[in-house]
């Protein structure tokens, strides 16, 4: 019997020397801050090149306030495209809005780098136009002209991208896009060759890409969290029976 207490002891000691071994963490809570700290402006430098330098009017704003690691975006856009073809003349002019939270993935960053993933309302208003040129060897040439006015479109993102510090308050960074579950409002005969804001109208989901030149406006000093750290929890020490 002594025996067996002896044994039962000993096998106590062995699991309170295993247990007090090993460390047993937990996170130490950080304090959230929801109150905004930064508005965020940015111009894509896509669209910017394509509205300077040829007959396209892409132009594309972003903007974010901070909430903690969190963001509300939105964005405008203007589109006008012209294409010119073999006995075709179409144009389309147009403007579109995105709205939806951001996430930052990055938040303990000490130069406020960031990667960040959101989901985003999307929705367009335009109007195209479209002139044919059709021959007719009796009465010479014709013109047919069809025409959309005040269309609307909506669709929904998955954005994912990346912000990076150049200096100071300037930052550089892309979004890349997923586009999905266009719903195109009633066409007559002419069906729209581009949304604005989604790209072509005869796809139901894409990918666009966007890059940005940045700038941060600062109003409040907020300063960059801790990363969370582990600390070693206590444990109660057992004592074996009979001891």
């Amino acid at each position: 019997m002594r025996t067996l207490k002896y044994i039962i002891s000993l096998f106590v000691l062995i699991v309170n020397f295993g247990v007090s071994a090993q460390e047993i963490k937990k996170e130490q809570k950080v304090k959230k801050d929801f109150m905004p700290s930064e508005v965020i402006f940015a111009t894509d430098v896509i669209g910017l090149g394509k509205t300077l330098f040829s007959d396209e009017t892409k132009l594309e704003f972003h903007s974010k306030i901070d909430f903690h690691h969190y963001y509300l975006a939105g964005e405008l856009g203007i589109d006008k495209i012209n294409l010119t073809g073999e006995g075709f003349d179409y144009s389309s002019d147009g403007t579109f809005f995105r709205l939806g939270p951001h996430v930052n993935m990055m938040p303990y960053n000490k130069h406020r780098s960031s990667i960040f993933f959101g989901i985003m309302y999307a929705r367009s208003s335009f109007s195209d136009h479209i002139t044919y040129a059709q021959s007719d060897t009796g009465w010479g040439e014709d013109q047919l002209i069809y025409s959309n006015e005040n269309l609307e479109a909506r669709w929904f993102e998955a954005n994912m991208g990346i912000n990076v510090n150049i200096a100071g308050p300037l930052y550089m960074g892309y979004t890349v896009r997923f586009k999905f579950s266009k719903k195109l409002s009633d066409n007559g005969k002419l069906f729209p060759f581009e949304i604005p804001g989604f790209g072509q109208a005869d796809k139901g989901s894409q990918f666009g890409f966007n890059y940005y030149v940045i700038y941060k406006l600062r109003f409040r000093d907020k300063p960059i969290p801790k990363r969370p750290v582990k600390i070693p929890e206590k444990t109660e020490k057992q004592v074996p029976p009979g001891g």
